[in-house]
Parts: structure tokens; C-alpha cells; sequence
């Protein structure tokens, strides 16, 4: 970055040179030689009056002159402001900015010493009016200044959020813009604040608006159906928790709209599993074993959307199964949720835009992609290539009366299948994908008194094809 080296108005400029001719014709009566030099810079050093960026360089050497200005501008300190608040206090030396020294160096003892005796006069007595600042040119790179403010960008920068369709009232809603901090103004700004002194620079923001603006989601056709998938969950007695949480997960993509090449995230789009985000207690796997857990349920709504969007020819961008086969789902179709590390992705890879409509009603969970256009024709296959036996872990608990047996879980078989899904576009070209999913056995677990033996318990059925589904996997 550079400035402009400041110069005399024409008018002051030319009453310069007169006056410089005046005090040279002035000077002939006497000695010519004695009266230039009076006024032009001395040998080897810079003219008398030179400012550098703003500050006065003194009479020294060039280059020394030039490496003193340029160490005093990056050893200068600077605050770095986000709104109000200084987040920063660093100098453009830490940074890892340059001053181009060479360049400033011959600049410096240009003056006073190009053209002719006139004009080599009257710039020696404009730099001692304050006349000539000559420019400094600061270069600061943008990674160091990024790694600076890398923990203030984490915390302060937000995506935008497309707006989504309101089904109940047939509405697009408000879209919110993303909001980011604009390291490359900042850059400059820095750059300028190397010749002007400024003590504080503000980090700006810049925001970027969503694609489905609110305007856009308004024009949008919801009411034809591209695909849809559908599952059956419990709603009554000790299932109530369990399906407010299907209904809530349902709610969290309701509405959601992708536009062409967009994608969306479950996580991000229904927020973490809370009391404080309307989920409720429900049964849940959590290391292969069920436990009571806030949010239970809410894979059933990530199943639903991954099975409506694979079976509808959509780009599975993230997705997991889940550790056992579920019962509301052929394997395959299932995808596990946790927030915030385990994640479901889908990308529209269609040409118009796709609208989530998820309801949950009386224990159907219904997702449909809505959209304009027409979806690709997909075929889908499983074939189980592998099959485990489960294993059983035995608790011993004081509560269990002698010689009984509580079963605590039961024990599911572990499998390996393959998923083929063939997608037949409408010009008449398919390819095809192929997927492995890997669910690992159960454990059965039995609750037993202290001490019972472990060859008193009934023997664990499917050993003797142990072998066999090893060979298979």
C-alpha cells in the first residue's frame, strides 16, 4: 500500500520558483555556488524539511534514514477494534508487514537533486516548507493477520440462514444474511494507518446474503411432490417423550428449502438436543445399549429425510448408520444423529429447488421434497454379505434372587450389508452407487445374583456359524 507524495498547490509552487530565481539572481552579485548551496541538500544526505509518511526524517544517510522510518512505522502499535470492544493490540511488524526500504531510500535522496538548478532549488525549499512527504510503501500479507484473529472470527462470524416455507400459512419466513469479518479491509485499513498515525483500526463486517432470500422463497412452487418417505413411531403412554421429540426434530426441517447445489444440515437446522430446545426425555442407543436420553427419537426424523432423499436421487453429502438395525427402517436407509459431532448432509444436485416438509401425526412421520421439477428415477438394493453372532455381558446385582436371570437387553446380530442405488436421469443416463453399512453385533446383556456361574446360563445361540459369517465379512 502507498500514498500520494503530497505537493504545493501550482500557485505556491510557482511563487516558489520565482522566489527561488529572485534569491538565485539575488546570489549572482555574489557567489552563486555559496547561495545553491545554502539551499540544497547537503552530500549524502537527505534535503532538510523531507517528511517520510507523515513524520520528519532528519538529514542522515538515505538508506539509514530509510531503515529508521520504516523501523518506527511496523514498531508501532496498533489496537484492532470488533465494534466497541479492542480485541487486539499488535504492531505491523508482528504481523509480518514490510516496508520496501530500497525504494524509499532513493526517493529520499531524489530530492533536491532532479532537473535542473531551478528546479532542484525550488523542491529543496518546498521540503523545507513542509512541501515534500514522500510516500512509504507498507505491504502486510493477510495469513498472519487471519491467524491473529482466527479465535474472533470463530466466535463472531455467522452464516447466513435462507429463509424457510411456512406451510401453515403458505408464507415464505425472514431470512437472516450471514455476517463475516472482513480481514482484507482490515489489511488496508492497517496499511493506511501506517501513514496516518490512527492509534485504533476497526475489523469490519461484510455480509452475504442466503440464496433462498425470503423474496426468492416467496415464488417458490410447494405444491408438487418430488419424493416422500414415511415411518411409524409410538405417541402414547411411555412413547409420549419419544415422539415430542420426533415431532420437534420434525419442526427443525419443516420448511427448509435447498436451493440448486445447496446443502443442508440436520445438526444446524434443528439445533441441539435440549430441554431448553423443546426436546423431552426418551429411550436412546448410546454405545450400544439403550439408555434414558434428551432428544431420543430424533434419528427417526434423520432417517426419515436421508430415506426420502437417497430414494429421490438427492447427493448424500454425511451420513452414519446406526450401530443396530432399527425397527422403523429397512438397513440402509437409516442415518444416526448427534449433536454436535455426528451429522446428516444432503446436497440438491437438481437444477430448481427443493423444499423439506416434514409433519408428524398420530405416529406417521411423513418428509416430502417439494419442488417445481422432476426427480431422477432411482432403484435401490440390499444384499447382507455378513453376518456376526452376538456376545453376552453378564451383571452380577445384588438385587436378582438367586438362580434368576433378568434380561437386561437382548442381543441383536451384527451385518454387513451392500447398497446398490441406480439413478436413471430423464435424458436417459444412470450411474450407479455402491455403499457398504456395517452394524456390529448387540450385546445381550444378563442381570444375575453375585456369584452365579457363567456356565449355568443358557448358551448363546448362532456359535456354530461363527466361522462362517467371519469367512463372509
Amino acid at each position: 500500500m502507498s500514498t500520494r507524495s503530497s505537493s504545493s498547490p501550482r500557485p505556491r509552487r510557482l511563487a516558489l520558483r520565482m522566489g527561488a530565481s529572485l534569491a538565485v539572481l539575488a546570489a549572482a552579485s555574489g557567489s552563486l555556488a555559496l547561495a545553491c548551496r545554502a539551499v540544497l541538500p547537503a552530500p549524502g544526505a537527505v534535503a532538510r524539511g523531507v517528511r517520510a509518511g507523515g513524520a520528519p526524517c532528519g538529514e542522515g544517510d538515505p538508506s539509514r534514514v530509510a531503515e529508521s522510518r520504516a523501523r518506527a512505522l511496523l514498531d508501532r502499535r496498533i489496537a484492532l477494534t470488533v465494534g466497541d470492544a479492542v480485541v487486539a493490540e499488535v504492531s505491523l511488524g508482528e504481523l509480518g508487514a514490510t516496508v520496501d526500504t530500497e525504494r524509499l531510500s532513493r526517493r529520499l535522496a531524489s530530492v533536491g537533486r532532479e532537473g535542473d538548478l531551478l528546479d532542484r532549488v525550488v523542491e529543496s525549499l518546498s521540503a523545507r516548507n513542509g512541501g515534500v512527504d514522500v510516500p512509504v510503501s507498507v505491504t502486510l500479507p493477510i495469513e498472519p493477520l487471519a491467524a491473529r484473529l482466527e479465535r474472533i472470527k470463530d466466535e463472531t462470524d455467522s452464516p447466513p440462514r435462507g429463509a424457510r416455507f411456512d406451510f401453515a400459512n403458505a408464507r415464505p419466513t425472514a431470512h437472516v444474511p450471514g455476517r463475516y469479518l472482513d480481514l482484507y479491509a482490515a489489511a488496508s485499513a492497517l496499511e493506511r494507518a501506517a501513514m496516518t498515525g490512527e492509534g485504533r483500526v476497526a475489523v469490519p463486517p461484510f455480509e452475504i446474503a442466503p440464496l433462498a432470500s425470503s423474496e426468492v422463497v416467496a415464488g417458490l412452487d410447494t405444491s408438487k411432490v418430488v419424493t416422500s418417505y414415511s415411518t411409524r413411531f409410538g405417541y402414547l403412554g411411555k412413547q409420549a417423550g419419544r415422539a415430542q421429540n420426533v415431532a420437534r426434530a420434525a419442526a427443525g426441517v419443516d420448511g427448509v428449502v435447498l436451493m440448486p447445489g445447496e446443502i443442508t444440515s440436520f445438526n444446524a437446522e434443528v439445533g441441539p438436543r435440549s430441554t431448553d430446545n423443546g426436546f423431552a426425555p426418551a429411550p436412546e442407543i448410546y454405545k450400544g445399549e439403550m439408555r434414558e436420553g434428551i432428544g431420543g427419537g430424533t434419528c427417526q426424523v434423520a432417517s426419515t429425510l436421508h430415506a426420502a432423499a437417497y430414494l429421490g436421487g438427492l447427493e448424500i453429502v454425511e451420513r452414519i448408520n446406526h450401530s443396530r438395525p432399527s425397527g422403523y427402517i429397512p438397513m440402509g436407509l437409516d442415518a444416526t444423529v448427534v449433536y454436535p459431532h455426528v451429522d446428516l448432509k444432503v446436497k440438491n444436485t437438481y437444477s430448481f429447488p427443493v423444499i423439506v416438509h416434514a409433519v408428524a401425526d398420530e405416529g406417521t412421520l411423513t418428509v416430502e421434497l417439494r419442488g417445481s421439477g422432476k426427480a431422477d428415477s432411482v432403484d435401490w438394493a440390499t444384499a447382507t454379505v455378513g453376518v456376526s453372532p452376538y456376545k453376552r455381558k453378564i451383571e452380577e446385582t445384588p438385587w436378582v434372587a438367586e438362580g434368576k436371570i433378568v434380561v437386561k437387553q437382548k442381543g441383536i446380530k451384527g451385518y454387513r450389508i451392500r447398497k446398490t442405488r441406480t439413478i436413471k436421469a430423464a435424458d436417459g443416463r444412470a450411474r450407479v452407487e455402491e455403499k457398504t453399512d456395517v452394524y456390529p453385533p448387540t450385546f445381550e446383556i444378563f442381570q444375575v445374583s453375585p456369584g452365579t456361574d457363567p456356565e449355568s446360563l443358557p448358551p448363546l445361540p448362532g456359535l456354530e456359524g461363527e466361522a462362517a459369517a467371519q469367512s463372509n465379512g
